[in-house]
């Protein structure tokens, strides 16, 4: 099975070296395990006379036949070791690696990571944050097993997931001028000082529209690529920000950040992305269920199942 599996993942990104990536293994390993798999069916499954290397006929059939098998395979993996009580979890094993944006939410990730180990010890998981346009890049040259990325939006070559949407809320420390209000709308937040995303970053652009479109032209002060800098940075100033209202939930608790209420509203989608022709294994595929249904429960999502989409970042 797990020879199917890596010749699906070849045939998916036409890549020996971006399969090993994915894999683990040497790029000499993929290869000849490719050729064992040729030599047992007595046929050439891909033509590497050409770059990238590209499927044969029979190598076409034998890809998509091999798909089906590994996917069937992966769900009776999932549904019998479900009988045990716990879900899958003595069949769990191997490493999950996930490319996300800065502005996912590092220590939701962490929590929700922690929890799934907990839950999977044979089951390593590795966040690597990077920028939108690096999450795409990942994805797309399976170095990651999935990426999360917001604002998705159709383009071709990538499956994207909703994962959730965000309210969004003008967030600022409690000396601060608003902090007394329940709401505030935007057209009252011109002539204010505020601290936003780097403008190259699509929520940064998306805020700014918004603005825009309700008469406002920010005034920004500084501008950070990550939530997490950015409320430290409001924690000790005389600015806003706009911020998902469920990244500031601690902060609010503890009363170093006050949250108030936007109107009119103004929601971020956050989507799981992930190459449309390759195949995720088990333990990738349960970690991001895991990640769809407990990234946040009080938030309004889409459907889970995926559809076939790519997305701008």
């Amino acid at each position: 099975m797990q020879s199917l599996r890596l010749f699906c993942d070849v045939a998916a990104l036409r890549s020996f070296s971006r399969a090993a990536d994915l894999h683990g293994i040497t790029q000499s390993a993929v290869s000849q395990r490719v050729q064992q798999l040729e030599e047992k069916l007595g046929v050439e499954l891909l033509d590497r006379s050409v770059r990238p290397p590209a499927l044969t006929p029979a190598g076409e059939l034998f890809a998509r036949e091999a798909r089906e098998l590994v996917d069937r395979y992966d769900e009776v993996v999932r549904r019998v070791a479900a009988m045990s009580g716990e879900p899958s979890a003595a069949a769990l094993t191997g490493e999950v690696v996930v490319a996300a944006i800065y502005s996912a939410g590092i220590d939701l990730l962490q929590a929700l990571e922690e929890d799934f180990v907990a839950r999977h010890p044979g089951v390593e998981i590795r966040i690597d944050y990077k920028r939108p346009e690096d999450v795409d890049r990942a994805v797309r040259s399976g170095t990651c097993d999935f990426g999360i990325v917001s604002y998705p939006r159709r383009w071709r070559g990538v499956e994207v997931r909703p994962l959730r949407d965000e309210r969004m809320s003008v967030v600022c420390p409690p000396h601060h001028r608003l902090a007394a209000r329940r709401e505030v709308k935007a057209a009252e937040l011109g002539g204010l000082a505020m601290m936003s995303f780097d403008a190259q970053l699509p929520v940064a652009r998306h805020i700014k529209r918004y603005l825009r479109e309700n008469g406002v032209e920010p005034e920004i002060t500084q501008e950070v690529d990550n939530i997490d800098t950015l409320k430290s940075l409001l924690e000790h100033s005389d600015e806003f920000a706009i911020l998902p209202r469920r990244t500031v939930r601690r902060e609010a608790e503890d009363g170093t950040l006050v949250s108030v209420e936007l109107e009119p509203e103004l929601n971020r989608p956050l989507g799981i992305i992930s190459a449309r022709r390759a195949r995720l294994g088990l333990a990738a595929q349960t970690f991001q269920d895991f990640l769809v249904e407990h990234a946040d429960p009080d938030a309004r999502r889409a459907p889970a199942d995926a559809v076939s989409i790519s997305v701008t970042v």
